[in-house]
């Protein structure tokens, strides 16, 4: 696995009594992170793409939050924008649980952004992930490895499955694109026109595998 530069930053404010939040684009590698960070660590993991999940979080109150975490002394909960009124659950597991290590990921980024603002302001340490980086990516294949595939990482980018499915680079490009990516774009505004922004991007990776 790469090791992203970003993680000792993070596990440096374990403890600190304010919530982690960890958010960027769909497919950076941010669940990979954190459960990088917490595998050695007894945890309770909570993957709001899971229905049940997201509805015990859904508007939940003290008793139920303190039901839900039990003995546990450090949550994740993942895709935490797909919870309503997310921000008003976080704050009360940050207030009431104060030996919780409380660790928040979400893949849209204004949409979490903005329902946690106000609710955990001077309550959490936020952080943003980037695809992987050309330093993240040298220190793991090394010098002569990296400069052989620097034309691959101009032309594909960096998303981490685009960098370890060798060979396939561009079908996971473009599975990536049509399933993540415009839908993070979308997020930017209710009028934004899908048909152009394909025919963008195929004309930009078109001049560039042309070059």
């Amino acid at each position: 696995m790469i090791i992203r530069f970003i993680q000792k930053e993070i596990e440096a404010k374990f403890g600190k009594k304010k919530a982690i939040v960890l958010i960027g684009h769909r497919q950076v590698g941010k669940t990979t992170l954190i459960e990088n960070m917490l595998s050695e660590k007894k945890h309770l993991f909570l993957n709001c793409d899971d229905p049940t999940v997201k509805n015990q979080l859904t508007n939940a109150n003290t008793e139920q939050l303190r039901n839900l975490i039990g003995n546990y002394k450090i949550v994740f909960i993942d895709e935490a924008q797909r919870i309503e009124n997310v921000g008003i659950t976080l704050k009360i597991i940050t207030d009431t649980f104060k030996d919780v290590q409380l660790i928040v990921s979400g893949s849209s980024a204004l949409e979490l952004s903005d329902h946690i603002k106000e609710p955990l302001t001077g309550r959490k340490w936020e952080y943003e992930l980037w695809p992987v980086s050309w330093k993240e990516f040298e220190g793991d294949a090394g010098f002569l490895k990296a400069q052989q595939q620097l034309e691959l990482r101009v032309i594909y980018g960096m998303y981490p499955d685009v960098i370890n499915r060798t060979g396939e680079e561009e079908d996971t490009l473009k599975e990536i694109t049509n399933s993540y990516l415009y839908k993070d774009l979308l997020a930017y505004g209710e009028y934004v026109n899908l048909k152009y922004l394909k025919s963008c991007f195929r004309h930009w990776h078109y001049n560039w595998v042309m070059r």
